[in-house]
């Protein structure tokens, strides 16, 4: 059953949380995390998902104008795929370049929906007693990951929307033929 505001606050939780949550009796023998540290990862990895949508879209746009007929509710790989199918020997210079870049973004889309972030932390013990847990390293799969490298997949997930984009328009001229 859904509740109408979300149990945990308006943010990504990680399932880890919510078990050690719900069964606190079974929780590992770690000092708690509540996910502070993912959570402008869990943002950016949000804006790329939303952004690779957008890719998508205009893949779907651009199989439509090509085969009127063609399923476009696929992802964004198998109509990537279907697209190359249909285009293959028309501007063989032109698009194989935009269709690489766009084909980057949708691994990199699938990377970052796929791959969990890994927070990797040390308990430093003080002179006085006490201590602290210092964030050592981040990895999103077998990534090391942090800010700057989703920012780069923004970056590309726009730049793969500008080069859909670009073909849709030239797609557009030969459909006009």
């Amino acid at each position: 059953m859904t509740t109408e505001s979300p149990r945990y606050g308006i943010r990504a939780i990680s399932w880890s949380t919510i078990q050690a949550d719900r069964y606190p009796r079974n929780r590992p023998d770690i000092a708690y995390w509540d996910g502070t540290e993912a959570a402008e990862l869990n943002r950016l990895r949000g804006l790329v998902v939303v952004q690779a949508a957008e890719t998508e879209a205009v893949l779907g746009m651009i199989l439509a104008r090509l085969d009127p007929a063609a399923r476009t509710d696929q992802p964004a790989g198998r109509l990537l795929q279907n697209i190359r199918q249909k285009i293959d020997g028309f501007c063989d210079t032109e698009w194989p370049p935009a269709l690489d870049l766009v084909d980057a973004a949708v691994k990199r889309r699938n990377r970052v929906v796929h791959d969990s972030p890994t927070i990797g932390r040390v308990w430093r013990e003080y002179a006085t007693g006490g201590g602290e847990w210092v964030h050592v390293i981040t990895m999103l799969g077998d990534d090391d990951c942090n800010t700057a490298t989703l920012v780069g997949d923004l970056a590309l997930q726009q730049d793969g929307v500008c080069q859909s984009s670009g073909v849709t328009g030239v797609v557009g001229l030969l459909a006009g033929c």
